[in-house]
C-alpha cells in the first residue's frame, strides 16, 4: 500500500490497510507503557464555537474556566490569552486571512442567534442525490454573485449579493468554510494530506445542515476577499466536509474529563488511529498539539487505538456507546470491549 500523504512516520509504528477498518496503525516493535509515540501538530481546519470565542484562545485554545479573555479583537471576533498568541494567529492566517475573518465577523455580528436552534439528530442524512441537487440549486445565484463581485452594475446581479447576506446565518458552519478555504489558499502543501483521509460521501447531518452549507457558500462569495473567490466553490466545500466528517478531533477543556466542548479541528496526521472503547493509547491535547502515549505495554503487530469518546461517554453502557459512535462516526464498534 502506498504510504498516505501526510501520514505519521515512526520507527515505532506503521500504517497498514485492514479488511474491515480501512487503514490502521500497528506497532512495529514492542512498546512499553507510558511511551510517547507521537506528537501531531499539523492542524489544518479549526472551528471554535461562537459562544466560546470570548473564553477560549483562538490560537492555543487555553481556557480559564469560563472567564473571558482580556485580549479580544472585535474585528475578527476572536480572543487570545496573550499578545504572543495573537501574533502567532495573525502570522498563521496572513493578511488575506485576517481580511476574511473580519468580513465574516462583520456579517455575523449581532445576527449569530438566527440559526442556533438545535437540530434533531434523528433526522435522516441527505442522500448523494439530494446533496448534488442542493448544490445545483444555488449554482445560478452563485454565478450572479460572481458577476457582481467582478464589477457588474446589473441590478439583478447586485440584488443577488443583498439576498445572500440577508439570508439566515449559521456562524459555526461559516467559520468551518472560512477555515477550509484559507487552508486551500494559503497552505496548498497541506491539501494533499487532507485529500488522503478517509471519506464520508454523505457528510451532512440532515437537510438543515446541508442548507446551512449552501447558504454559507453564497454568503462567502459575497463577502470574502477577491483572492479567495477561486477557492470558494461547491467542490472544495464538499471535499472539506467529506474529510472533516470522520476525521475531526473535539477541542475540549483539559480539566473535568473534557466536559466543555469548545469546537473541533482536523489534524490529518492524527486521523489514522482507529477507535476502541478500551484503547491502548491515551491522547492528550497540549495547546495546538496532540500527544499520544501508550496506556499499557504494547506487543509488536498490535493495532494502536485511541477512543473517539469523551470522558463521560466512555462510562456509558455498551448499547449507548455504540449508538453514540453510530450517530457521530457512522460505524458499528466491534472492539474487544464491545464484543465481550
Amino acid at each position: 500500500m502506498p504510504y498516505p500523504h501526510g501520514a505519521p512516520v515512526s520507527d515505532l509504528f506503521a500504517i497498514r490497510r485492514t479488511p474491515n477498518s480501512g487503514r490502521a496503525v500497528f506497532a512495529s516493535q514492542d512498546i512499553p507503557a507510558d511511551t510517547l509515540i507521537a506528537k501531531m501538530d499539523n492542524l489544518a481546519i479549526t472551528v471554535l464555537l461562537r459562544q466560546y470565542r470570548k473564553e477560549v484562545c483562538a490560537h492555543c485554545f487555553s481556557y480559564d474556566r469560563g472567564n473571558g479573555l482580556k485580549m479580544r479583537d472585535s474585528y475578527i471576533g476572536f480572543a487570545f490569552c496573550s499578545a504572543d498568541c495573537q501574533q502567532k494567529w495573525r502570522d498563521d492566517v496572513g493578511d488575506v486571512g485576517v481580511a476574511a475573518w473580519t468580513a465574516a465577523e462583520k456579517l455575523t455580528k449581532n445576527r449569530s442567534k438566527e440559526d442556533d436552534e438545535m437540530q434533531d439528530v434523528d433526522d435522516p442524512r441527505p442522500t448523494s442525490k439530494e446533496i448534488t441537487q442542493a448544490w445545483e440549486k444555488v449554482a445560478n445565484r452563485a454565478a450572479l454573485i460572481r458577476l457582481a463581485r467582478q464589477g457588474s452594475d446589473n441590478k439583478q446581479h447586485r440584488k443577488s449579493i443583498h439576498a445572500a447576506i440577508s439570508a439566515p446565518i449559521s456562524p459555526d458552519v461559516l467559520a468551518f468554510c472560512v477555515s477550509g478555504i484559507l487552508l486551500r489558499y494559503s497552505k496548498p502543501e497541506v491539501w494533499p494530506s487532507l485529500l488522503a483521509l478517509a471519506t464520508d460521501p454523505k457528510p451532512y447531518h440532515n437537510a438543515d445542515d446541508l442548507l446551512a452549507f449552501t447558504r454559507s457558500y453564497l454568503q462567502l462569495l459575497a463577502i470574502l476577499p477577491e483572492p479567495l473567490l477561486e477557492f470558494t466553490t461547491p467542490e472544495i466545500l464538499f471535499v472539506l466536509s467529506t474529510r472533516d466528517s470522520h476525521n475531526s478531533f473535539g477541542i475540549r477543556s483539559l480539566e473535568d474529563e473534557g466536559s466543555e466542548f469548545f469546537g473541533y479541528g482536523c489534524w490529518p496526521a492524527a486521523s489514522y488511529f482507529n477507535h476502541s472503547c478500551g484503547p491502548n493509547l491515551n491522547k492528550q491535547r497540549v495547546g495546538r498539539v496532540w500527544e499520544f502515549t501508550t496506556a499499557r505495554d504494547i506487543q509488536k503487530g498490535e493495532e494502536l487505538c485511541i477512543t473517539y469518546l469523551s470522558g463521560e461517554e466512555r462510562q456509558l453502557s455498551r448499547g449507548r456507546r455504540m449508538e453514540r459512535l453510530r450517530r457521530t462516526w457512522g460505524f458499528e464498534c466491534g472492539c474487544e470491549r464491545c464484543e465481550i
